[in-house]
């Protein structure tokens, strides 16, 4: 009997005439060429942009034979995620348990996940931004696997020693940041520096450990955020793309003639607040411009006035809204008396906007890497551009890897992205303590950084 395998093809169509294989192989053959070709061109291309056209051409079967094993799109994105990531979790978990203690486990399940990443990019891709597409099945799967990412990171580190279990929290921002990490190398066209990054990653994840008994979420209820609200710091949100206008209500006209200048800047502010406002309800992929002149109540003259197309209006929110984030980072840290201390206030100021701001958090964390790999490259750069806000003029007696802030930022968007996903912005100011945890610990210590955080 022949046997079909990923591995033992160089791709393309089965050979014409007779090839002496049974049906079930055929159509084995088949689905994975579908699989590979779908994970192939969303790590390329991205899924918004991947159409089943595309899809047929590169795994060379035909439309009939395509909807003979997919549904849709969607169906073979989630077939495609169940087909490697789950795969890929079980290399690293294998790899880390062949040696023995927390720094040589830590080292080879680093070594081994970078390692994948650099031989089939896609999988990485498709496992830490794209399957957030399918909403709610894809953000699930996402949500599990970076739990089982989390658990196996503290299974390392903990090597059999008794110790308090971490909270989830941080095992998802470990998670999270490793993989993103790893994919704003890959968007960068640095795979082959993933070498060098696997034991500056290992390094960072080995400093919140031992994890300090106590570090907990507190436990008062999550308020109830509107555009109205204010911390407890006086920085006010409400002033992202999404509540620009601060009528979630909708646009309401103004009474009496408005000069010009006035109404120019109103239909602009007016479309930035569509923009968010359909992502978030529909996400990205349903996006038009005329959704959005309609949302705005504007002509699409009048929309055309502002961007060129819908994509030109999405970056413009992005870009924004980032703004308005690292202007209240600046704020928080502005005045502190030591950087200790600095660094936890603009946690906590950074939470509360995005909890104040549930539009635009889920634009920025969820659907902005999903439109296509320069966006995901922007969303890199802003992580980039937080990482040198909240973390300059970090203490280095600690002597952490350099990649030691790109990854923290990585690891508080996943929070952000978890709860943006998961519809519960409001309760991100609840884990503050865990996240300025994440950023204090790899330069002044586990112990010192959950005092910080009390």
């Amino acid at each position: 009997m022949v046997v079909i395998s990923h591995g033992s093809r160089t791709g393309g169509r089965l050979p014409p005439g007779p090839h002496r294989l049974t049906s079930e192989q055929v159509a084995a053959d088949q689905r994975q060429r579908l699989l590979d070709a779908m994970a192939q061109l969303t790590g390329e291309s991205g899924y918004a942009a991947t159409t089943v056209a595309e899809v047929i051409e590169r795994a060379e079967v035909s439309r009939k034979t395509f909807y003979e094993h997919f549904e849709d799109r969607k169906s073979l994105l989630l077939a495609a995620f169940d087909a490697s990531a789950p795969v890929a979790l079980e290399e690293v978990r294998a790899a880390s348990r062949r040696t023995g203690g927390p720094t040589r486990q830590i080292e080879a399940l680093m070594r081994r996940l970078c390692r994948l990443a650099r031989e089939n990019p896609s999988t990485i891709a498709l496992s830490t931004i794209e399957i957030a597409a399918v909403d709610p099945a894809g953000l699930e799967r996402h949500d599990r696997l970076m739990g089982d990412y989390g658990g196996l990171i503290d299974e390392c580190l903990s090597a059999g020693a008794k110790q308090p279990v971490p909270p989830s929290t941080l095992a998802r921002a470990l998670a999270g940041g490793v993989h993103r990490t790893i994919d704003a190398y890959l968007h960068a066209k640095r795979g082959d520096e993933l070498t060098a990054l696997a034991p500056e990653l290992a390094r960072w994840t080995r400093s919140y450990h031992p994890v300090p008994p106590g570090l907990t979420a507190g436990e008062t209820p999550s308020p109830s955020w509107s555009w109205s609200c204010a911390g407890s710091d006086g920085l006010v949100g409400g002033r992202a793309p999404g509540t620009l206008m601060l009528a979630l209500g909708g646009y309401q006209p103004s009474i009496g003639k408005q000069s010009r200048e006035f109404v120019h800047h109103s239909n602009r502010e007016r479309i930035l607040d569509a923009v968010a406002q359909l992502i978030s309800a529909h996400g990205y992929t349903t996006l038009t411009a005329q959704s959005i002149a309609e949302h705005a109540d504007l002509s699409r003259r009048a929309f055309l006035a502002h961007f060129k197309n819908k994509d030109d209006a999405f970056a413009s929110t992005v870009e924004i809204g980032h703004m308005k984030g690292q202007a209240i980072i600046e704020r928080a840290r502005a005045g502190t008396p030591d950087w200790r201390t600095g660094v936890r206030n603009a946690i906590h100021a950074l939470l509360e906007f995005l909890a104040s701001e549930p539009c635009f958090t889920r634009l920025a964390f969820v659907d902005a890497p999903l439109a296509g790999p320069a966006m995901t490259r922007r969303t890199h750069e802003h992580a980039g551009a937080y990482a040198r806000l909240l973390l300059d003029e970090a203490p280095q007696r600690r002597q952490p890897p350099p990649i030691a802030p790109e990854a923290i930022v990585h690891g508080l968007f996943e929070l952000a992205f978890h709860h943006a996903a998961s519809n519960k912005a409001a309760e991100l100011p609840h884990v503050a303590p865990e996240a300025a945890y994440v950023a204090l610990a790899p330069f002044v210590g586990a112990t010192e950084a959950a005092e910080a955080t009390a």
